[in-house]
This record gives structure tokens, C-alpha cells and sequence, in this order.
């Protein structure tokens, strides 16, 4: 004869499926997923499109193996401490205020809003300038799915989709990992260690550079990241925009480039 299901197999799978979803994760775990979450290479972010000015160093031959392309990484994590990983850090710390309850939702917006028009106007470089919008629209449709519980970062995300707002990766990322309770320099390291692997991956097939060699760069990488990470941690809004001169130039120089592989 045939088993019929039980009550209390029935209420199981009934309690698993009503669990299903991140809020239900203990909080101090939670934060850790949505770290590794935001951290994924298969994240659909559209990084893979952009070098942030390394094709320009390709087409000029100064990149052009494992060395060289670790020296420029290297100098391009140092001035993202006072761009985008600066930015993390600042809406990072706006979501930690609202979890604690220190700022109500109105007054985070307005701090977020404020945020994400200096990330747009300070950088230079236009397709620098629409590839962190296009990113950060993005991650404003990947954010509420993985923190779906947050009224301020829904309503930042909803406004960065239907064009309010111009778009961040770093808000977004920093945002969502601080309402969630990480702890601010950890945020703010994930975000590096992200932009790092993304631009480790265009590397290995820009230059190109075979696959060990991309992860020995990356894990070369590892003391400028948690450097630049605690150096973030001593700017103020003062020093919000400073860049690499060369650098900035190289990005302007991609767009008058006859062929590209990337975007920026």
C-alpha cells in the first residue's frame, strides 16, 4: 500500500517554503552572504565591458604581461580610495546610521542623494561617468534582492531604475552591507576586492594573460587592497574626487580610440 503524506511532513515542507529567502538568515551570517554575494565574478553588473582606462595602456604597450598589468592594478586601487571605495564607505556608514537608528529615512535619502550626485559629477572621464551609472543600475535591480527588507535601500534602488537618481555600485554595495551590520572597513574591503577581481578578469583576456597567472596577480593584490581599504578609512568628503592624472587622461584618450574592446 501507498504511504500518504503526514501532517507533519505536509506543515515541514510548508515551514521550509515560508523560510525560503536571505531575511531569514541569522543576522551575523547574513551580512557575510551578502558580502561573498556582491563579491561574485558571475555578478551581471556589466564590468566585464568595462578597463577604466587599462585598454589605453594595452594599445600604448605599457601593459602587456602579468608584471605590468599588476603595477597598473596596483596604482589603480591606491586612487580608487578616493573615489568609489571612498564613496562605499560613506553609504556604508549611512546604512549602519539607520540600523542603529541614529537617522530616520528621510535623512538617509537625502545623504544618499547627495552621494550619488558627487560620485556622478566627480568623475572627469565620460565613459568613466556612464559606465559607474550603468553599473549602478544594475546593482540597484540586484541590491533589493538580496537585501529585500530595507525601506531606504529599495527606495534608492527604485530611484537610481527609473532615472531619478544617476547610479552607483559602490552606494549600492556599501548601502546594503550596512544596513545589514557589517562592519565598515569590511564593506569597504569587499568593494575593492570585487572591482579587483572584476578588472583581473578583463585582464586575463585583454592583455591577455592565462588564467594562473590572473590569480597570482589577484592575490598580489591583497595587500593594497586591505591598505587602501584602512586608508579610506582616515578621508573625509574633502578628499572625495582626487585621481591619478595619467590615469584620468588615458580614460579621456579611449574614446577617440579606432577599436575597442571595452566600453571605458
Amino acid at each position: 500500500m501507498q504511504n500518504t503524506p503526514t501532517k507533519s511532513k505536509k506543515n515541514g515542507k510548508k515551514t521550509e517554503q515560508a523560510e525560503t529567502g536571505p531575511q531569514h538568515v541569522p543576522s551575523a551570517v547574513r551580512a557575510q552572504l551578502a558580502m561573498l554575494h556582491f563579491t561574485d565574478s558571475a555578478l551581471p553588473t556589466g564590468g566585464f565591458s568595462h578597463s577604466y582606462g587599462m585598454e589605453t595602456y594595452l594599445q600604448r604597450d605599457d601593459v602587456h604581461d602579468p608584471d605590468t598589468f599588476a603595477t597598473w592594478l596596483r596604482a589603480y586601487l591606491r586612487q580608487a580610495a578616493y573615489n568609489d571605495g571612498l564613496i562605499c564607505r560613506f553609504a556604508a556608514e549611512v546604512g549602519a546610521q539607520v540600523k542603529s537608528k541614529e537617522i530616520d529615512e528621510d535623512a538617509a535619502y537625502a545623504r544618499l542623494a547627495e552621494l550619488d550626485q558627487l560620485a556622478h559629477v566627480s568623475l572627469v572621464p565620460r565613459q568613466v561617468r556612464d559606465a559607474n551609472s550603468s553599473m549602478g543600475t544594475r546593482m540597484a535591480k540586484i541590491g533589493p534582492v538580496a537585501v529585500p527588507e530595507s525601506p531606504i535601500l529599495q527606495r534608492y534602488c527604485k530611484d537610481v531604475r527609473e532615472g531619478e537618481l544617476h547610479g552607483s555600485p559602490a552606494i549600492v554595495h556599501g548601502l546594503a552591507l550596512g544596513v545589514l551590520g557589517l562592519d565598515i572597513v569590511e564593506a569597504v574591503r569587499s568593494y575593492l576586492m570585487q572591482l579587483t577581481v572584476s578588472l583581473t578578469q578583463n585582464g586575463i583576456r585583454g592583455i591577455p594573460i592565462g588564467q594562473d597567472a590572473g590569480q597570482r596577480v589577484l592575490s598580489a593584490m591583497y595587500p593594497v587592497i586591505n591598505r587602501t581599504a584602512e586608508k579610506i578609512q582616515t578621508l573625509g568628503m574633502i578628499d572625495l574626487g582626487m585621481s591619478s592624472p595619467g590615469l584620468e587622461i588615458a580614460q579621456i584618450q579611449h574614446e577617440t580610440h579606432r577599436s575597442r574592446m571595452f566600453m571605458s
